[in-house]
């Protein structure tokens, strides 16, 4: 066997352990990657629970934050106290518009049933609408504006026949469309079955639909033997 020259020597053993110092420098390298990556990685991480806390921080405050409340309670509140303070006062001014309706249209049956009132209804008329308005007046203040155009009155009226009140079979009573009454009036005369009505289309104080309400009120009754 040659004998090898103690560089020969050398060089083999450089050769024989280059790949393992190749090996280490890049395994090296691949943990120098790995740590810059877990680096990035974890400061972002480090980033975004930062801002978490942030975002966490300003949402409690927010809550906690009492300035701007009572504004914000009135803003809410007022529109249903002024809703409901309306409504009160629709209710109690179309309470109070059909009581006095209701005596009105008594008063004016009163009048016909006795005689007071009678004959055509071109005879009658100025005197029916004459004493169903003056009835809706309180204080001198008249709670149906122009009352003599405004109010509609309608009558109905047949011989009572036999038996008595058969003429009622015959009647029918007004109708109504978009706040207008039929107002069309018969003749009376002694022992007539009658109903009358009288209607009144009342405007309605910030109403969202039509803004007017038909009020009415309804009698049937017999005239006397006058």
């Amino acid at each position: 066997m040659k004998n090898r020259t103690s560089s020969e020597r050398s060089r083999s053993r450089s050769k024989a352990t280059q790949p393992k110092i190749v090996s280490a420098t890049t395994l090296k390298k691949h943990l120098g990657l790995g740590r810059l990556w877990a680096s990035r990685f974890c400061h972002a991480s480090r980033a975004e629970i930062s801002r978490a806390r942030v975002a966490a921080k300003w949402f409690a405050g927010f809550c906690s934050e009492d300035r701007g409340v009572s504004a914000l309670e009135f803003a809410i509140v007022f529109p249903l106290f002024m809703g409901a303070m309306i409504g009160t006062y629709q209710f109690g001014m179309s309470f109070v518009t059909q009581s006095l309706i209701d005596n009105a249209t008594r008063d004016a049956a009163r009048q016909i049933r006795i005689g007071t009132i009678t004959g055509t209804s071109s005879k009658y008329t100025p005197s029916l609408v004459s004493a169903v308005c003056k009835d809706l007046t309180v204080s001198g203040y008249n709670l149906v504006p122009s009352c003599t155009t405004s109010i509609q009155i309608y009558v109905a009226a047949a011989s009572s026949g036999t038996p008595a009140g058969a003429g009622f079979t015959t009647l029918s009573v007004a109708s109504v469309n978009k706040g207008v009454m039929t107002q069309t009036k018969a003749s009376l005369s002694p022992k007539y079955d009658v109903i009358l009505q009288v209607g009144y289309n009342k405007s309605l104080l910030g109403s969202l639909s039509s803004g007017t309400a038909m009020v009415m009120s309804t009698l049937a009754f017999q005239t006397e033997p006058y």
